[in-house]
């Protein structure tokens, strides 16, 4: 099996703390005390579930090419096995925020079977969307439009977003979320997303005294330094993304090296199956 002597592999940082349903439960503890991360703002722990032996996890980090309905489904289905791994640690009433389109799989009134609860969780629809603004310090504001539901004050809420890059979004939600109401915990299970994604959730949450707790497909990946670039750049195996060894052979054999990212664009791959099949 080919090796990279100079990479973190998963092994090096986690251990597995559960094996169920042909998936590992790998936690990682205190990244940001690692010489690699040092200093960054990230939480004291973060689980990755691994789907070993080409599962269905692994299978959708394999396949840039899947697009429509086949994509939606993998989404949906990997989001759900692993919401129903952690489904023990949900504290008193649920509430789950689907952020459009993305998140939108991932929403749990189509999971099937439902989550064994007494009640479907609260839920509220939202689109978040970047207009460039050149008056601003970073260069675009974000637009909420439509917002469908309400601010719930739930004890654990679950930020429904399947793919998560530099966090910028996800983030100014966040920030906005917490000045209604503040939960116990919240929850992140994307499908494809980096550490640098978390980094100012993570800041947010902490200040709040709210405990982030991100749940991680096959991956904590790092994001490319030149940004988004054909064929789309941001998630893939860069020198600091963190995999199990057997995932990178594999990673290494479907995409020769090669700094494509895993996903590319995945509002475009489902809703616009033929403008990302053109550009990929």
């Amino acid at each position: 099996m080919m090796v990279d002597q100079n990479r973190i592999y998963l092994e090096d940082i986690g251990e597995i703390v559960m094996s169920r349903g042909g998936k590992d439960i790998w936690l990682v503890k205190e990244i940001s005390q690692h010489e690699a991360f040092r200093g960054r703002s990230l939480p004291d722990k973060i689980y990755v579930v691994d789907f070993p032996g080409r599962g269905l996890g692994e299978e959708f980090l394999l396949s840039r090419q899947a697009c429509g309905a086949e994509k939606f489904l993998m989404i949906k289905d990997i989001g759900h096995d692993m919401m129903r791994l952690f489904e023990r640690m949900f504290d008193g009433k649920l509430a789950q925020f689907v952020i459009l389109w993305g998140g939108r799989p991932l929403d749990l009134l189509d999971a099937n079977p439902p989550l064994h609860r007494s009640r479907l969780p609260d839920t509220t629809y939202i689109k978040l969307t970047r207009i460039e603004d050149k008056a601003v310090s970073r260069g675009w504001n974000i637009v909420e439009s439509p917002f469908v539901g309400e601010w719930w004050q739930d004890e654990t809420w679950i930020i429904m977003e399947e793919c998560i890059a530099s966090g910028s979004t996800l983030t100014y939600f966040v920030e906005e979320a917490l000045q209604h109401h503040r939960p116990k915990k919240i929850f992140l299970f994307p499908v494809c997303a980096s550490l640098e994604g978390l980094e100012g959730i993570c800041r947010t949450c902490s200040e709040q005294g709210v405990e982030l707790i991100p749940v991680y497909n096959g991956a904590l990946i790092q994001v490319a330094e030149k940004g988004v670039t054909m064929p789309f750049t941001d998630l893939g195996l860069q020198p600091r993304t963190i995999i199990t060894h057997h995932f990178y052979h594999d990673l290494n054999e479907r995409y020769q090296g090669r700094p494509l990212c895993w996903v590319g664009d995945i509002g475009d791959s489902i809703y616009k199956p033929e403008d990302h099949l053109i550009e990929t």
